[in-house]
C-alpha cells in the first residue's frame, strides 16, 4: 500500500526542483539581458561550402560550463553553416543567424564535450565568435556543433590554413 504522505513529499520535492530550475534560468537570462547577437552584414559573398548539423551549446570563452542563453542560444537547434569570404554564417532554427568572422576562424577546433553533451574524441566542432555587450564591446563566446564526420572534415579543411593543426578545445 502506498503511503500518501510519502507521495506528497516526493511530489513537493519535484515541484521545488522544477521551480528552482525555472528561477535559475530566468536569473541567468536577466544577467545576460545586455548581450546581443551582432547583426549579420548584408553582403557576405557566395557560400563556398554549406553543411548542416546541430548547434549543441554556446558558452563564454574560457568558461566552458557557463551557458549563454541570450537570443535563444541556450537551446539546442538544427543549424546550417555556410562558409563565405566574410566567415561562417550560422543559420539556426528558432533564432537569429550569426556570423563567425573570418579573422576568428583560425581559433576553431574540436572537442569531445560541451556542457551536457559528450561525444567521441573530436566529435564536436567549436567556433569562436563574439556577442555585443552593453557597452558595445565584444564578449567572446564559443559555439559547439555536432556535424556528420564528412561535413566536419570539409568545414575544418575549408576554414583553417593547411599547415595549421586543429586545436582541441578540451585538451589539457
Amino acid at each position: 500500500m502506498v503511503n500518501p504522505v510519502s507521495v506528497a513529499i516526493v511530489i513537493a520535492l519535484l515541484v521545488l526542483a522544477l521551480v528552482g530550475m525555472a528561477v535559475s534560468w530566468r536569473r541567468r537570462g536577466r544577467r545576460q539581458r545586455a548581450l546581443a547577437v551582432p547583426p549579420v552584414p548584408a553582403d557576405l559573398g557566395p557560400a563556398d561550402l554549406t553543411v548542416s548539423g546541430l548547434l549543441v551549446a554556446t558558452t563564454f570563452a574560457g568558461r566552458p560550463l557557463d551557458r549563454v542563453v541570450t537570443d535563444g542560444l541556450g537551446f539546442r537547434a538544427q543549424a546550417t553553416l555556410a562558409v563565405t569570404p566574410a566567415g561562417v554564417l550560422v543559420e539556426r532554427d528558432g533564432g537569429a543567424p550569426f556570423l563567425v568572422p573570418a579573422d576568428g576562424l583560425p581559433g576553431s577546433g574540436t572537442a569531445s564535450w560541451a556542457l551536457d553533451k559528450g561525444v567521441e574524441r573530436d566529435g564536436l566542432t567549436v567556433l569562436p565568435w563574439a556577442l555585443t555587450g552593453a557597452d558595445g564591446e565584444p564578449v567572446p563566446v564559443e559555439s559547439a556543433f555536432r556535424l556528420p564526420p564528412q561535413a566536419q572534415s570539409a568545414l575544418l579543411t575549408k576554414i583553417r590554413p593547411a599547415d595549421q593543426e586543429v586545436p582541441r578545445a578540451d585538451s589539457a
